[in-house]
């Protein structure tokens, strides 16, 4: 068993089965009862934007038409999401409320609406020994993957979220460690150079020296030993690259989730004290803000493979809680009575390569007809759709066109890009406590409320 650097100040959060919640003059949340079975190991599978309609998709189009999310739980919960003044929350806030128990303000991580740092799941599980993870398909310091080691109060402060994240240092005093594995994406805002700066210090190569291997393709991770049980990847650029837009990418040697998942369980579950583990489907949100419908579908269909990884995991494991949520809904997505699957499922590039193939050169139709079909498989584009993607200057143009034609509406439409909502997002949970996940009266901070009971010894 490792040790551990002992808590010093910050808040605590209080487990009581009658209790309210309050912060800075927000709006109540009444603390769920929390009770035992404590497992040994806990998963939380986070993808970010992910709302119901998002899923639904997913069902109608992944390959056997059967979610590895729907398998977990005969009885999904629903989860509200809003921030501490009942308002549309960003990721910021949102997965805070998770990591913590607490609401906060749009734009701040793991501190209260006063700026004080509050206790996080991921500091209780390194308090109790075990090992922690986290992966995700973004830049691993982004709000929904920075929250859980990190505690600032603008989300863009990215030099010290990194620095927290890395080493364990910064506002939460007293922890040695940072995150035994990290993977994803956001290898410049560790460097000197990165957002910010890093106050001239290297933090990748701060790892190494403390022990971690670094790995930056997929057959280097595939091989990773990890012998410290450290393990730190970094793939891509600010994002790793869309599932849709992997297969036009040659030579591509980025990971998948899934292979980010599997090896990443792989290190922690060495830990006899067992481990906590956040993977993040980051680029669901990216997609949907764009409200590119393609694209949103692929990368949740990769999401769902890595939950499948992570439930073969737990299934076998026995002491495993997986739990899988979202931290908000993001664009309002609308199937309709009547979407054109079949023409979805033909979408060969997310909207940003069409755009960036019309901005190379490539007239509206050919790039069109290249990567959605229209004008070959489907009718060719009209003045006013050729137009409309003209006039918009930018992907959004193109995603209004192929939305018409795959008759689904978002929340937004023309020239703007979509934005975060308060739909209720769904929650799937299997294994020793999953139960207390069930039912249709979650709140974002009763996942933070039953995690630190799931992740404290008996």
């Amino acid at each position: 068993m490792r040790t551990r650097g002992s808590r010093i100040g910050g808040f605590i959060v209080g487990l009581m089965s009658v209790a309210t919640l309050w912060v800075g003059g927000g709006v109540q949340h009444p603390a769920r009862a929390v009770t035992p079975p404590r497992p040994r190991n806990v998963i939380l599978m986070i993808g970010d934007g992910m709302g119901p309609q998002q899923v639904d998709l997913a069902r109608r189009l992944a390959p056997g038409r059967v979610l590895a999310m729907d398998r977990l739980d005969s009885a999904p919960g629903q989860m509200t999401t809003d921030d501490v003044y009942g308002g549309v929350t960003d990721s910021a806030a949102s997965a805070t409320a998770m990591a913590t128990g607490r609401k906060t303000i749009n734009g701040a991580m793991s501190v209260d609406a006063a700026g004080q740092p509050l206790e996080t799941v991921w500091d209780r599980a390194e308090t109790h020994g075990k090992a922690t993870g986290i992966v995700s398909s973004v830049f691993l310091i982004d709000a929904t993957p920075g929250v859980w080691a990190a505690h600032t109060a603008d989300r863009y402060n990215y030099a010290d979220i990194a620095t927290q994240q890395a080493l364990g240092l910064g506002t939460w005093e007293g922890r040695l460690d940072g995150v035994e594995v990290l993977l994803g994406a956001g290898a410049a805002y560790y460097k000197p150079q990165g957002a910010n700066g890093t106050g001239g210090l290297n933090l990748i190569d701060a790892l190494i020296d403390r022990g971690y291997e670094y790995v930056r393709k997929a057959a280097d991770l595939n091989r990773a030993a990890a012998p410290a049980d450290r393990l730190l990847g970094f793939f891509g650029g600010t994002a790793m690259t869309y599932v849709l837009d992997r297969p036009l990418k040659k030579g591509l040697t980025e990971p998948t989730l899934a292979e980010m998942t599997a090896k990443a369980i792989e290190i922690v579950s060495r830990d006899p004290e067992g481990f906590f583990l956040v993977v993040e489907g980051g680029a669901i949100d990216w997609t949907a803000h764009k409200a590119d419908v393609a694209g949103t579908l692929h990368e949740v269909i990769a999401f769902d493979e890595a939950i499948a990884v992570a439930s073969r995991f737990a299934a076998d494991n026995g002491e495993t809680l997986l739990i899988v949520t979202a931290d908000h809904e993001t664009g309002g997505l609308e199937l309709g009575p009547n979407p054109n699957l079949p023409f979805i499922a033909g979408v060969r590039a997310t909207v940003d390569v069409i755009w960036r193939a019309i901005e190379g050169g490539a007239t509206i139709d050919t790039a069109m007809q290249a990567y959605a079909g229209i004008g070959g498989a489907w009718p060719a584009l009209t003045a006013q759709e050729r137009e409309s993607i003209r006039s918009c200057g930018d992907p959004l143009g193109v995603a209004d066109v192929l939305n018409a034609r795959a008759g689904v509406a978002w929340g937004w439409s023309g020239c703007e890009g979509a934005h975060h909502t308060g739909t209720k997002v769904p929650v799937f949970a299997t294994g020793p406590g999953a139960e207390q996940f069930d039912g249709s009266d979650l709140d974002n901070t009763d996942i933070g409320n039953l995690l630190f009971v799931a992740v404290s010894p008996d």
